[in-house]
């Protein structure tokens, strides 16, 4: 398990934002409505502990907010988790309980990710998370390396929505190269959602196409595979990115 204290140096947080506290299940237990959120809090996590909270008022980087969003606070967490494939669903939950953005780092045995999201502001001022972002993930003997790469003085500092999204596109970023097998320099988040749309249209093209017994049904298919592979690669070079080798 890392310590808390190695995350919080590594990540270089101003000493203002640090929190570093325990958050006890039991006081996340009562802000739960959901019963399988309930269980999967139970099951689930092991631990949940507030890194930081970054807000004008202890690093002079402004709030943002506009009709559709809204950045008064950061806050990053880290959460020892007892099952890997549950991490996103833990990150859900917490976005629900949790009224600004987030960012959760989650260990499991000898690995972590780390996680953000996209949400819309609501009429209560409180987010709804409409998409996760996670990162690779990777061996905690690497935490050290990885953090220092995403410290935060080497984040925009114009206002803590530039700050979130400056993290975020690294994260997308690093995730996008493992992904398609490419080096990638800047992803946006929803340049992002556009090459996992594709990938995951080409993914069904080709099971359908292997099946497919109508010579002409089959050289549609064809037809539009090609069209999303092309496509695919158009975003990745309109990005910055070279060539994705498979097929």
């Amino acid at each position: 398990m890392m310590d808390t204290k190695d995350i919080v140096r590594w990540w270089q947080f101003p000493a203002a934002t640090v929190i570093n506290k325990n958050l006890p299940k039991t006081q996340v237990f009562p802000h739960i409505r959901d019963a399988k959120d309930k269980k999967l809090l139970t099951d689930a996590v092991q631990s949940i502990y507030m890194l930081a909270d970054f807000k004008p008022e202890n690093t002079n980087i402004p709030a943002f907010q506009s009709d559709e969003e809204l950045y008064s606070e950061v806050w990053f967490y880290y959460v020892k988790t007892k099952e890997n494939e549950k991490s996103e669903k833990i990150y859900r939950l917490l976005s629900k309980i949790i009224p600004y953005p987030i960012v959760v780092l989650t260990e499991f045995q000898d690995e972590f990710r780390l996680y953000t999201g996209r949400s819309v502001r609501q009429s209560t001022d409180f987010l709804k998370l409409i998409r996760i972002y996670p990162s690779p993930s990777y061996s905690v003997e690497r935490a050290p390396k990885i953090l220092e790469n995403l410290a935060v003085s080497k984040l925009p500092r114009s206002s803590l929505k530039t700050l979130y999204d400056g993290l975020q596109s690294e994260i997308t970023q690093q995730l996008t190269a493992v992904q398609f097998g490419v080096r990638a320099e800047t992803v946006t988040t929803y340049e992002k959602d556009r090459l996992d749309e594709l990938s995951k249209r080409i993914e069904t093209l080709r099971k359908k196409i292997k099946g497919e017994r109508q010579l002409n049904r089959k050289i549609e298919m064809q037809m539009e595979l090609k069209k999303r592979k092309d496509e695919l690669q158009s975003v990745l070079k309109k990005t910055g990115r070279g060539n994705d080798e498979r097929k």
